[in-house]
């Protein structure tokens, strides 16, 4: 243990001192020289690279070291069709050093501190990394590299400004690649619900407000809503942790969408939801919940399976997950997603817009000897379906190549289906691509055939969800290594406390009268100077999008 903090400590000395002197450090290409000398960007097409839209990318053989964060048990990358098949095209062989999780983190700190890492970081890196390495010259500045190299994605952030804006840093340069996906499973909040519990306890229509969802829950307590003969067994509404009543109810009482976290109201001012006198209210009805049996005792303590075991075993009324957690015979009865709902104190409905950008999901560093070569490559993973290139495009690293591991089931790409041998996304992860969160662009919104339940959500979600969505406040704000030095330990604390203390209300261990004392505690902690960083933030986010 000792040696671990030493190593963290070491760690974040070194790290600190690269913020300081990386504003000052002249950016550097592969070869150590200034950016402006770097090969292709400034000067004309390298010898070694074929033109734009010319294949293979590059004249001669050539091999790209990549670093990547890899799922846990996945397969080893370079086993995977899509780059087998991309080295053919492109004449570009990638050689992966892999690790997963905190293993991966652990590695690629030390890498970058030590001066040993590779030409490109896939899936691993941060918006932290880029501000820290990014001025220094360690991680190079992509933007000219995306005008000359990357058709596609600059069409994409032609058509789309919030994707410059994520991914540009605070001095103005791009250096990481981010992933963006809108897939028909997408959806703003997980709370569903079987129909037929409704049906079974005399209530005709879904809740619209919390006194009618209030009535919904003490029915199907007090009644056989699940229709086994059992008046005791029926658990109203389960959850694991806080996720649940903050994508469900926070936003009933207050009209935002931010959670326990950060939100922008109508006037355009940055709030800390916690802190809004609203959040009083819904600490109030859920306490009132809890106090009646309306809310699973357990929630605080369950873990995620012996939460899923009660879903699956029909003693849940509104679940916190897709139907599709269910088993199959499930669908013999609607499920139904539970709408946004209006307050005594709150009359609009949002749902939160799901989020879409990841940013950081691919860096080529300074040891690159061959960038242009691995931003032409990285392209096509933004590829568009109509721009695909010998089958591939962003949607094939999702779901592997049209007419081999999938197909549409008609003409109008409204479904599709599995090929044989290949029988859902647990073969195409073991076989084919890394399905999720590699740089790319994913647009897929067919649904899977023969899945009653996933039919189900995807129809309640465009119903019920879709004409809600709200923004809260943009997960991809940019801040300086200033605002982030103290603003994240701030915003840590506050996130621990707000839990603790929400929880404590929720279950009664904490009076409500104790509100005010609460209030006072987070300010204490530095929430003031937090909206003020914040708020900065967001100026310059807006500034971004102009």
């Amino acid at each position: 243990m000792k040696k671990k903090s030493m190593l963290a400590l070491l760690l974040s000395t070194t790290l600190f001192g690269s913020l300081l002197s990386g504003c000052a450090s002249p950016e550097k290409d592969a070869e150590g020289n200034n950016s402006e000398n770097t090969p292709g960007v400034e000067t004309g097409l390298p010898d070694y690279l074929n033109p734009v839209g010319e294949y293979p990318i590059t004249k001669e053989k050539i091999k790209i070291k990549v670093m990547g964060k890899k799922d846990p048990g996945g397969s080893d990358w370079g086993e995977l069709e899509i780059f087998k098949r991309l080295a053919e095209k492109t004449n570009i062989e990638l050689e992966f050093e892999l690790s997963e999780g905190d293993s991966f983190n652990e590695q690629k700190n030390i890498a970058l501190v030590g001066g040993e890492y590779a030409d490109i970081i896939l899936r691993g890196a941060d918006k932290t990394d880029e501000e820290t390495y990014g001025p220094q010259g360690v991680f190079l500045d992509l933007t000219n590299l995306i005008d000359q190299y990357a058709p596609n994605l600059k069409a994409l952030m032609e058509k789309d400004p919030v994707i410059k804006a994520s991914i540009t840093s605070m001095d103005g340069k791009i250096y990481g690649l981010p992933y963006i996906f809108n897939t028909s499973m997408t959806q703003g909040h997980l709370g569903f619900f079987d129909s037929q519990w409704m049906k079974n306890v005399g209530i005709e229509k879904a809740p619209t407000t919390t006194d009618e969802l209030y009535e919904m829950l003490k029915a199907f307590k007090e009644k056989d809503a699940n229709g086994n003969g059992d008046l005791s067994d029926e658990i109203p509404f389960s959850a694991v942790g806080l996720n649940a009543f903050q994508q469900l109810l926070v936003p009933a009482f207050t009209g935002l969408t931010g959670g326990i976290g950060f939100d922008v109201n109508d006037a355009g001012e940055v709030v800390y939801i916690p802190a809004m006198k609203e959040y009083k209210d819904f600490l109030i009805y859920t306490n009132k919940l809890y106090k009646e049996g309306l809310i699973d005792p357990e929630f605080t303590t369950q873990t995620s399976q012996q939460w899923q075991a009660k879903v699956k075993g029909g003693l849940v009324g509104i679940y916190n997950a897709s139907p599709t957690v269910l088993d199959p015979e499930a669908a013999k009865s609607e499920q139904l997603s539970l709408g946004p709902l209006t307050s005594p104190v709150n009359d609009k409905k949002v749902v939160r817009s799901p989020f879409n950008l990841y940013t950081s999901k691919a860096i080529i560093t300074d040891k690159a000897k061959h960038p242009e070569a691995a931003m032409r490559l990285l392209d096509m993973f933004y590829a568009t379906e109509d721009k695909a290139v010998d089958g591939f495009s962003g949607n094939t690293v999702f779901v592997g190549y049209e007419g081999e591991h999938w197909k549409y089931t008609d003409d109008t790409k409204a479904q599709y289906e599995w090929i044989d041998p290949i029988t859902g996304f647990g073969d195409i992860n073991k076989l084919i691509s890394v399905n999720m969160e590699l740089p790319g662009y994913l647009d897929f919104t067919a649904m899977p055939a023969n899945n009653p339940l996933m039919e189900m959500k995807v129809t309640q979600v465009k119903e019920k969800q879709v004409p809600y969505y709200r923004d809260a406040y943009p997960v991809n704000a940019r801040f300086t290594a200033k605002e982030s030095e103290k603003g994240n330990v701030i915003e840590n604390d506050l996130f621990t406390y707000v839990t603790l203390m929400t929880t404590k209300f929720i279950i009664g261990e904490e009076s409500l009268d104790n509100f005010d004392s609460y209030i006072a505690t987070l300010d204490k902690m530095g929430l003031q100077e937090l909206l003020t960083i914040k708020t900065d933030a967001l100026k310059r986010w807006n500034e971004s999008l102009k």
